[in-house]
């Protein structure tokens, strides 16, 4: 077996808590001064987008309910784009392991800016599904392509520091998008007196802003393809190989969106109706949940180095459960807002480690395909488990439905721990974790 060293070896700290913390801070500034240009780049770029992607998130169905769309269109509407994102995500990651990665990050953001301009102004619902559609295709090759690039552009030391540091740049630009779109979305409605024109303004201006995101994308200098990924084939033989591999990859996200998809989307509907509140009370405790998820991935590599990614993503899943539960069953806001956030930043932290172990466990051929089945995996489980979820909400309230996701956590979880407890190990000769990747085949 071949392993690979992915991060240096930890003994646990000695001296006092702050002493402690004072060198957790310096190695991890150390890991993030190694990324490397095109990594920083590519950072500004995603952050640039993911303001875009949360200006639509936030003010979309807004706008659709303001021009007289029904519920149900609007949940077509969302869901088209799901759909778009998981057809387009494996021939994605076959074009990704043939080109190079620049052209393809800028034609995508000019393709999905287009496609938001027409999703903003189009009032009729069959070519709002239909290009709604189209950008998730468009916003797919960006996503898979994510992975394959952070693998070219950095070394095992800084990887994992990469990804996490990728996944808070993506929560960083959903908190600034949140925030100021809402806002800016009711002054410029009551000013022009026509609310449509507002969301649709502010739409415009996320639009503008994604755009901003190819000065860095055009600054990447990229190379072409190497040989060894440049040999993936969708072929009988490939899967006979690897289709083990494929399979927990793919089962890892569909098992953990298929939970997600059950009662996250309706979690600001469960503070509306148990609690009683405000959109924008609803928003505040969103945006502080998301700083509780950009805090735990940053700290993610920290916890790596002690314990490794797989039982990193294990503990860290586990401890969240019991904030689910107390989300489940409590009647008291105050309790309900901690478990929120806490359970937020818990369950959210492992979301950019398991990508992280997908790549390195993926040889260089397969590395876009296993970013583009780790994301069909999250799309299409959260797809048809949104849906059940309104029905079960619906007809059974949502302490039965936290509870249908309480125990698919669980199951996911042991899933996780039982499929990749082989793939990482470590050993007294050798400092740090290491990875065997046969282990996976």
């Amino acid at each position: 077996m071949t392993p690979v060293v992915t991060s240096e070896g930890s003994s646990p700290d000695s001296g006092s808590l702050a002493a402690r913390i004072r060198r957790g801070l310096t190695d991890y500034r150390r890991h993030v001064g190694l990324f490397s240009r095109n990594a920083r780049l590519y950072l500004l770029g995603s952050f640039l987008m993911g303001i875009n992607f949360q200006v639509f998130l936030l003010l979309l169905n807004l706008l659709l309910k303001e021009a007289g769309f029904v519920e149900g269109d609007i949940g077509l509407v969302a869901s088209s784009r799901a759909v778009g994102m998981s057809l387009f995500a494996i021939p994605a990651g076959i074009m990704l392991s043939r080109m190079r990665l620049k052209p393809i990050l800028v034609a995508s953001c000019l393709i999905f800016a287009v496609f938001s301009y027409f999703i903003a102004t189009t009032q009729q619902f069959v070519l709002l599904i239909g290009v709604s559609a189209l950008s998730g295709m468009a916003f797919s090759v960006y996503r898979v392509a994510s992975g394959p690039f952070y693998m070219r552009n950095s070394t095992k030391s800084e990887r994992t520091h990469l990804f996490s540091f990728s996944f808070g740049t993506n929560l960083l630009a959903g908190i600034i998008g949140a925030a100021g779109a809402g806002r800016l979305a009711a002054v410029v409605g009551e000013r022009a007196g026509d609310m449509i024109w507002g969301y649709q303004c502010t739409l415009f201006i996320g639009i503008g802003i994604s755009l901003l995101a190819l000065i860095p994308f055009l600054l990447i200098k990229s190379a072409p393809p190497s040989k060894d990924e440049n040999k993936i084939r969708l072929s009988r033989d490939q899967f006979r190989k690897r289709g083990g591999f494929y399979f927990k990859v793919f089962l890892t996200n569909f098992m953990i969106g298929m939970g997600a998809g059950l009662i996250i989307p309706f979690l600001n509907l469960y503070f509306r109706d148990r609690f009683n509140l405000a959109p924008d009370t609803i928003g505040l405790y969103y945006s502080v949940v998301h700083l509780s998820m950009l805090l735990g991935s940053l700290s993610g590599p920290v916890l790596v180095k002690r314990f490794g990614l797989v039982r990193t993503v294990v503990i860290t899943q586990v401890a969240s459960i019991p904030f689910m539960a107390v989300l489940s069953y409590t009647y008291w806001l105050p309790l309900a807002v901690v478990a929120f956030v806490l359970r937020g930043g818990l369950m959210n932290l492992g979301v950019p480690l398991v990508t992280n172990l997908g790549m390195e466990l993926a040889e260089k051929e397969e590395q876009g395909l296993t970013g583009a089945l780790l994301m069909v995996g999250w799309t299409s489980s959260w797809m048809v488990s949104t849906a059940v979820g309104g029905h079960l909400i619906e007809h059974f309230g949502y302490t039965f439905t936290m509870n249908m996701t309480i125990a698919i956590y669980i199951l996911s979880t042991l899933f996780f721990f039982v499929m990749f407890r082989r793939s990482e190990t470590r050993s007294g000769d050798k400092p740090g974790w290491q990875f065997v990747r046969e282990v996976t085949a």
